[in-house]
């Protein structure tokens, strides 16, 4: 990885901005907001009204209902092994707190370490701006195709239309993500974007955007998963598919769900405040460790 992109904001708490960001943000010709019309982050629709319209669809809520009694059932297990999870979960949320209080502080830090490296940070006071650097390191290359990996940061900002305008084609990764832009659709949730599918549905959307695919395809998860990898690989000519430009634009929003991801990152976070935890482990010891699915 060679490019960070972002635009530090001062935050109106304690922490003093760096000289350098309070400079860049007085210099901004136009709002840190995009207009209107550009990226997703804004519904087409005022809230009642799109509300109704859901609420009147009876599969959509069938199929939120399916999704998250599933996700809060796994979600009561592991933190029915966990006897410390609440500690856990406000010692994430400080840490979470502090990180945005002093958000354009960080992200000087990072611009220095990533630069101390030989990378290449890149500020965008907006969506409009951050869509035209991207495109242009793009088209630099001479590429007209990129690999995504899951960023619900780039549908907001609208980069996949943005690429489009510039003749790039953005070729998605994560399955939840390839089910949004075959079905031409809209995330509907940060960390699961397609909940408002169902595998049936997946399965339709699969038959009719994707080349290739068995007629025979069925509905169950693997199955779905396969004609994907064979697509992607049918789409690369047979080989493994060739990644000049690799986009990846969101952080791991949270850590919380994994105790051990937790106490790690907090050991390695010697700049936030302590927060001791007890050394309570998943399982007779900490090799029998699997993530959380939560």
């Amino acid at each position: 990885m060679s490019t960070f992109l972002g635009m530090p904001e001062p935050h109106p708490v304690a922490v003093a901005p760096h000289a350098a960001t309070a400079a860049r943000a007085a210099s901004a010709p136009h709002p840190v907001t995009a207009p209107r019309g550009v990226g997703h982050l804004r519904g087409s629709e005022p809230f009642p009204v799109a509300a109704r319209r859901a609420l009147a669809d009876t599969q959509l809520r069938r199929n939120l209902a399916k999704a998250t009694t599933t996700i809060r059932a796994k979600r009561a297990r592991v933190v029915g092994e966990l006897p410390d999870w609440e500690e856990l979960r406000e010692a994430g949320r400080a840490i979470k707190a502090r990180t945005m209080a002093g958000l354009d502080g960080y992200l000087e830090q990072l611009e220095a370490e990533f630069t101390a490296r030989g990378g290449t940070v890149h500020w965008a006071r907006d969506a409009i701006e951050a869509n035209q650097i991207v495109t242009g390191l793009v088209q630099a290359t001479g590429a007209t195709e990129v690999v995504k990996v899951k960023s619900i940061v780039t549908d907001e900002i609208g980069l996949n239309d943005a690429l489009a305008d510039g003749g790039i084609s953005a070729v998605e990764t994560d399955l939840a993500e390839l089910i949004v832009q075959l079905g031409k659709d809209r995330p509907s949730h940060f960390l699961v974007p397609a909940i408002h599918r169902n595998r049936a549905e997946i399965r339709e959307i699969f038959l009719r955007e994707m080349d290739g695919v068995d007629p025979g395809l069925t509905d169950e998860p693997r199955a779905l998963a396969e004609a994907v990898g064979q697509a992607l690989t049918a789409r690369a000519g047979g080989k493994n598919l060739e990644v000049r430009i690799a986009i990846a634009a969101d952080l791991p929003p949270t850590v919380a769900g994994d105790a051990l991801r937790l106490r790690a990152a907090l050991d390695s976070s010697s700049h936030l405040p302590r927060t001791p935890f007890p050394t309570h482990r998943r399982g007779a010891n900490a090799t029998d460790h699997q993530p959380a699915d939560v």
